[in-house]
């Protein structure tokens, strides 16, 4: 096998856990083939791909997959349907631009479904890193907002993947769809996570999460406010806030807050996947907060509470009651939580073992 090899990333427009997720297996991929150069195409949070996958060259281009949000964060059904109204067209048309491009050794994915088509044509291994796809994400809205040939045309590229690798909690309905080209994989975290420390000055320690793009920044100001008087706590949130309080502390919203997770007491934020895969890892307990009408979200929750890893929180409670909510549920419903996160066994070694399948493959 060429040592140096050519890596193009595909990232979907979507949030910041992907990005993280991503740079863990690169960090991986770089142990077993150190010469390995990595290209990373995405649009909507180049900056981020920057900052937390230093030194990767980048595209700026948008990789034809995104999803449509109201003002809460959940899906914007109608405007989702008239988003993916010429998505065959779009796709042929992207597929037919990538193809003029310099051709790499290997492809990797967060779901771009493109980027599987474009790996069969080129004769190249395209390989795929998700724990939800995007065909399952939007049949579980209502109503149906894609139709039934962009769903089919999501499978049939999906289906020229080299292999899909699915960590825990992916559901099962996605196993079982892919099942001729998956793998199941440990946790994917990043192997040297800064377990970067705060002055906690005695309190119970709780960090609060926004999304990456900040749908929860209202919410979070009123709960911090509602949580004024708990003088026995210290919440810990992004310093864009900018929240006059005695008992909030910042970090630099520079910072991956997830650095951070392994010396708090309990985090608190939505449950996406890479923030409940962080307090895994660190066993740190988590208190979710969904979204409406949003699958991924509600899938998470749901597999989380079976597992006693975390509990839920309604976003009404979270606003508007949080002072009286957290006292109670710190001392009864925590403790529980507190103890399966010591004694869980999920490994977290996906990246390793995603690197490692890959290196096999490309042999």
């Amino acid at each position: 096998m060429n040592n140096k090899l050519q890596c193009k990333v595909y990232l979907s427009d979507e949030g910041y856990g992907h990005i993280v997720r991503q740079s863990a297996i690169l960090e991986g991929l770089l142990k077993l083939m150190p010469e390995t150069t990595f290209t990373v195409q995405t649009h909507k949070h180049l900056d981020a791909v920057s900052r937390i996958i230093p030194g990767v060259d980048t595209i700026d281009k948008f990789n034809n997959i995104s999803w449509q949000k109201k003002a809460n964060g959940s899906p914007d059904v109608p405007n989702i349907k008239i988003q993916f109204n010429n998505y065959l067209e779009d796709s042929e048309r992207y597929i037919a631009e990538e193809l003029d491009l310099p051709t790499p050794d290997f492809i990797l994915s967060d779901l771009v479904y493109e980027a599987f088509e474009i790996g069969a044509i080129k004769s190249i291994p395209a390989f795929g890193v998700a724990h939800f796809t995007w065909d399952w994400f939007f049949s579980k809205l209502y109503p149906p907002p894609l139709t039934t040939s962009v769903m089919d045309r999501f499978f049939a590229m999906a289906m020229k993947s080299k292999t899909l690798y699915f960590p825990p909690f992916t559901p099962e309905e996605i196993l079982v769809h892919y099942k001729k080209n998956s793998m199941e994989v440990p946790l994917i975290l990043r192997s040297e996570i800064l377990q970067k420390r705060v002055d906690s000055k005695g309190k119970f320690k709780v960090m609060i999460i926004d999304s990456g793009a900040g749908v929860l920044s209202k919410s979070v100001k009123k709960a911090l406010h509602q949580a004024r008087t708990l003088d026995d706590y210290e919440f810990y949130v992004s310093s864009k806030f900018r929240v006059e309080q005695a008992n909030v502390s910042f970090i630099d919203e520079h910072e991956l807050l997830v650095d951070y997770i392994g010396d708090m007491d309990l985090v608190i934020g939505r449950a996406g996947f890479n923030t409940i895969s962080e307090c895994i890892g660190l066993r740190t307990p988590m208190l979710l907060l969904g979204e409406a009408m949003n699958p991924e979200m509600n899938e998470n929750i749901i597999t989380l509470k079976k597992q006693h890893l975390g509990s839920f929180i309604s976003m009404e409670t979270f606003e508007n009651e949080i002072d009286s909510f957290l006292p109670s549920f710190i001392a009864h419903e925590y403790k529980f939580i507190a103890e399966s996160m010591r004694n869980h066994t999920i490994a977290t070694n996906g990246a390793d073992v995603i690197a490692k399948d890959i290196q096999e493959k490309l042999a």
